[in-house]
């Protein structure tokens, strides 16, 4: 009995280098795993949704999945992850440079703000900031748009472009959040779909 004390308490300590160690390989991959993400929903936004179209709106997955990270990692994680999606797309598309980088990494910042006070049980958070930051990175994109010289009818645009797109990227939330948070694991430290 003397010494079934201390072979428990090793065994103990083992079993947790043992989850240090794992945590540390997971840690070391998600970098990886968002860079990863990070590409593929650029592909899509590129080559896919142009084609998909759902009563005049085209989806923005790529800023869904900004969304996601920034909910799941907070506000640094989502503007870093926002800049980088939005340049890759600007490249892409042979854009205006920085202007879907600037507004990706507001979406990334104030969702990863929004996300530390929301319940992390509840779906209508994906829904209801994935909805929000659309019509406010959609508005701002036409006022830009505007201001370079691209003029156009801006209730056209508010009713037949941005309104559209924010309810169906609304829709697409909730599925490329799980998506998301089954790429990406157990690596979350607040927010949605966070394990306690």
């Amino acid at each position: 009995m003397v010494f079934q004390a201390p072979r428990k308490r090793l065994k103990f300590l083992h079993s947790g280098k043992g989850a240090a160690a794992q945590a540390s390989q997971e840690s070391s991959l998600f970098p990886l795993k968002v860079l990863a993400l990070v590409i593929v929903a650029v592909i899509i936004q590129t080559s896919v949704a142009p084609y998909l179209t759902v009563l005049g709106a085209k989806p923005d997955a790529a800023m869904v999945m900004v969304v996601c990270l920034a909910m799941m990692r907070g506000p640094v994680w989502g503007a870093a992850v926002g800049f980088a999606a939005g340049l890759l797309i600007d490249i892409a598309l042979f854009q205006t440079m920085g202007i879907s980088s600037f507004l990706f990494t507001l979406a990334g910042y104030f969702s990863g703000r929004y996300a530390e006070g929301v319940d992390p049980t509840s779906w209508f958070p994906p829904i209801f900031i994935v909805f929000v930051c659309t019509l406010v990175v959609q508005t701002l994109h036409a006022v830009i748009m505007f201001l370079l010289g691209i003029e156009a009818s801006i209730y056209f645009i508010l009713l037949r472009i941005v309104l559209p797109t924010a309810v169906l990227n609304g829709l697409l939330a909730v599925p490329i959040f799980v998506v998301c948070r089954w790429w990406l694991g157990g690596e979350t430290r607040h927010g949605l779909f966070s394990e306690q």
